[in-house]
């Protein structure tokens, strides 16, 4: 269990920053209805997110199971195709960046956040977490892995709940905030938000890099055990 465990933790640390998810959490703080919202936000996202690894590890488990011996090229073969993905997506998110110093514009729906109530932001948060292009490849493998433990249930849902509150780390800890009304922290909350959204390709393309590299030394550490 410590081995899945010890490779879980890097999936987990690259979903806490996406940087449209938590801009959409922060205006949602900067919002009339800031703390109802931003639980509905946050508690969507994390269902979401144990719901999708967990799928994927009661449907691969019988999959990893009968694998047995052949675990060791599945698992090449695996990381091969998520780390291209990854370089794909890098590349992808480096030419969306705003060209020749334009400002990056600010999405239309984030406009409407100051009049929509918990459902329509548990909504949003399905819209923004769920089909996440980094995200869905990292939960996918997180369940994989799981899988490939031969944990017992309890166990498997124990470590599926753990990887997914890891993973929305940001969005708790900015839904925290929500309870601790600043000026100095609305401040800094309103320039954190406008950064993200400014930024967001140029940290995406970081992270998805980051992410490809990580994917390429699982494939030499697999090729050389």
């Amino acid at each position: 269990m410590g081995h899945t465990v010890a490779q879980l933790v890097p999936l987990g640390v690259g979903m806490i920053v996406s940087p449209i998810p938590l801009a959409a959490l922060i205006a949602i703080l900067l919002s009339a209805r800031a703390r109802t919202n931003a639980l509905a936000f946050t508690a969507t996202a994390l269902a979401a997110s144990t719901l999708i690894v967990g799928v994927t590890v009661f449907t691969s488990k019988g999959g990893a199971d009968r694998a047995g011996s052949d675990a060791h090229p599945s698992q090449i073969v695996f990381a091969s195709v998520f780390g291209l993905a990854f370089l794909m997506l890098a590349a992808l998110s480096w030419r969306s960046r705003p060209k020749n110093g334009a400002v990056a514009a600010m999405p239309s729906w984030m406009a409407q956040i100051d009049t929509m109530n918990a459902g329509k932001t548990a909504v949003l948060s399905l819209l923004l977490t769920v089909p996440n292009a980094k995200n869905l490849p990292l939960e996918l493998k997180a369940g994989a892995l799981i899988a490939e433990a031969h944990l017992p249930t309890t166990q498997a849902a124990l470590l599926t709940v753990a990887f997914a509150a890891l993973a929305g780390l940001g969005l708790i800890a900015l839904t925290v905030l929500a309870a601790v009304p600043s000026k100095r922290v609305t401040a800094a909350l309103g320039v954190v938000k406008e950064e993200l959204i400014l930024h967001n390709a140029a940290i995406m393309t970081v992270l998805f890099l980051l992410l490809a590299g990580l994917q390429a030394s699982h494939v030499v550490t697999a090729l050389t055990a």
